[in-house]
C-alpha cells in the first residue's frame, strides 16, 4: 500500500518500445539502474512497460543509442492530474469559491430557537439574548462563552429558575426552565350556598360552612342549602360556604317532531380542482369547466412550502366538488320519539353541564296531527343544584 501510494506521488507512465536492439536497450536500463515493471513481449521487436516519471526523461538518450522507438499509451499519477487541474483555473476558482461559501456559511448562526417556555414570550427571551450577542446571522466566533451567556440569561429572567444554551450545528437552542408560582386562591366574599330550582337532595359535601339540609330532603328554589354562618347568635362567626350539593330536579319538555325531514346525501360525483397558491392569490391550474352539479358542497385541503420553521407562502390547495342531493325522509312515530328525546336530553345536558346525569325519562303525551308528532316529556334528572348568596349584615342567620 505504501509503495503505491509512493508510485502514485511519483507518477509513472506505461510505454510501448518499438525496435531491433530492444534487448540492447533493456541491457542499458540495467546498466544505468532505470526501474521498470509489468513487462509484456507484444511481439517480436515490442515490448510493453511501466517506468517512473523522473526515470522517464532519462531514457531518451539511450533509445537514440539503441536505436529504438517509444510510444506514451497512457499517464498515471498525481503530476499528470494537477497539471489536468491547473489548466481549469475558472473551474478550481469555482470550487475553492464553493467550499469557501460553505465554510462562512456554517460559521453562522441561521436559527435561535427558544422551547420550554409557558409564560414568558420567546420575543422577551431572544430580546435578552440578542443583547448578549446571541441572535441569527451572527458568527459563531464572535460569540461569547455560552456557558456565561446562560448564566447572564438566569439572573435577566427573574421568572427562570435555569437557562440553558446548546449549540446545534448552525442553530442556537434556549433551554429554559420556568420558576414555579404557586397559584393564588381567588377571594370569595362570605356566602351561602343556596338551590338553584325546586329538587329533593342525593347528596351533600360541606367543605366549608354549616349544612342546612339531608340526603332526601325537598328544597324549594332559593333555600339555603350550606350556611356560610357558623354558631349561635352569641358566638357568630361568617366563612364563606364552600361544598357540593346533588338533588333531583324534573324538567318538562313540550316537543313538535315533523314526520317528514329533508336530509343530504351524496351522489358520489366528485369534481377536483387544483389551485397555486401566491402570497394571499390563488390561481386554478386544473379543474376547469362549469359545473354540471346543481347542488354541491366543496372540500378544500391548504398544502403551504416552508424552509426549517419559515413560511414561503407559496404552496396549492386540493379542492374536492362533491355533488349532493336533499332527500326527503319519512319517520316512523318510533323515529320521531326517539328524535324528540334526543333533542331534548342535549338541551338539558348543554345547560347544566356534562356531570348532570339523566335518572328517569318519560313520555307523557305523544298524539300524531298534520304529519307532525307533538311530546309532552318529563325528565327526571340529578344535577348540582348550587348557587352563590353574598352575605351581608342584613341576611338572616336561620
Amino acid at each position: 500500500m505504501r509503495y503505491q501510494l509512493i508510485t502514485y506521488l511519483r507518477g509513472h507512465v506505461k510505454l510501448k518500445v518499438r525496435g531491433e536492439t530492444i534487448e540492447s536497450l533493456l541491457n542499458e536500463l540495467i546498466q544505468f539502474k532505470i526501474k521498470i515493471w509489468n513487462v509484456k513481449r507484444l511481439s517480436e521487436g515490442m515490448l510493453e512497460f511501466h517506468i517512473h516519471l523522473n526515470d522517464f526523461f532519462k531514457l531518451r538518450p539511450l533509445l537514440k543509442k539503441t536505436g529504438c522507438r517509444m510510444t506514451v499509451v497512457k499517464r498515471y499519477g498525481a503530476p499528470f492530474f494537477l497539471n489536468k487541474i491547473m489548466k481549469r483555473q475558472f473551474f478550481i476558482s469555482g470550487i475553492a469559491l464553493f467550499l469557501a461559501g460553505i465554510f462562512i456559511l456554517s460559521t453562522l448562526i441561521w436559527n435561535v430557537e427558544v422551547i420550554g417556555n409557558e409564560r414568558l414570550t420567546s420575543e422577551d427571551i431572544l430580546e435578552e439574548a440578542e443583547d448578549l450577542g446571541l441572535y441569527k446571522y451572527q458568527f459563531k466566533f464572535k460569540m461569547d462563552n455560552l456557558d456565561l451567556i446562560a448564566k447572564e440569561l438566569t439572573k435577566r429572567l427573574p421568572e427562570t429558575s435555569w437557562v440553558g444554551v446548546e449549540l446545534k450545528g448552525t442553530k442556537i437552542q434556549i433551554k429554559v426552565v420556568e420558576s414555579t408560582i404557586p397559584e393564588e386562591e381567588p377571594l370569595y366574599n362570605p356566602r351561602n350556598l343556596i338551590s338553584t330550582s325546586d329538587a329533593i337532595i342525593t347528596k351533600i359535601f360541606a367543605e366549608q360552612g354549616n349544612p342546612m339540609v339531608k340526603v332526601n330532603h325537598r328544597v324549594k328554589k332559593g333555600d339555603i342549602l350550606i350556611s356560610g354562618v357558623l354558631g349561635d347568635e352569641e358566638n357568630q362567626e361568617i366563612v364563606v360556604a364552600k361544598g357540593e350539593v346533588k338533588g333531583l330536579v324534573w324538567y318538562e319538555y313540550n316537543l313538535k317532531i315533523p314526520l317528514k325531514q329533508e336530509v343530504k346525501i351524496y351522489t358520489g360525483n366528485v369534481k377536483d380542482r387544483k389551485y397555486l397558491v401566491l402570497g394571499n392569490r390563488a390561481i386554478k391550474i386544473n379543474g376547469f369547466g362549469d359545473l354540471e352539479f346543481s347542488s354541491f358542497e366543496n372540500q378544500l385541503s391548504r398544502h403551504m412550502l416552508s424552509w426549517r420553521e419559515y413560511p414561503l407562502h407559496i404552496g396549492w390547495i386540493d379542492e374536492k366538488v362533491l355533488e349532493s342531493n336533499l332527500m326527503e325522509r319519512n319517520l316512523s312515530i318510533e323515529e320521531a320519539k326517539a328524535v324528540g328525546i334526543q333533542q331534548a336530553k342535549s338541551d338539558i345536558l348543554f345547560n347544566t353541564g356534562i356531570e348532570t346525569a339523566i335518572v328517569e325519562e318519560n313520555i307523557i303525551e305523544a298524539d300524531e296531527k298534520d304529519g307532525m308528532i307533538y311530546m309532552q316529556i318529563l325528565f327526571e334528572v340529578e344535577q348540582n343544584i348550587t348557587t352563590e348568596q353574598p352575605i351581608t349584615e342584613f341576611n338572616e342567620i336561620f
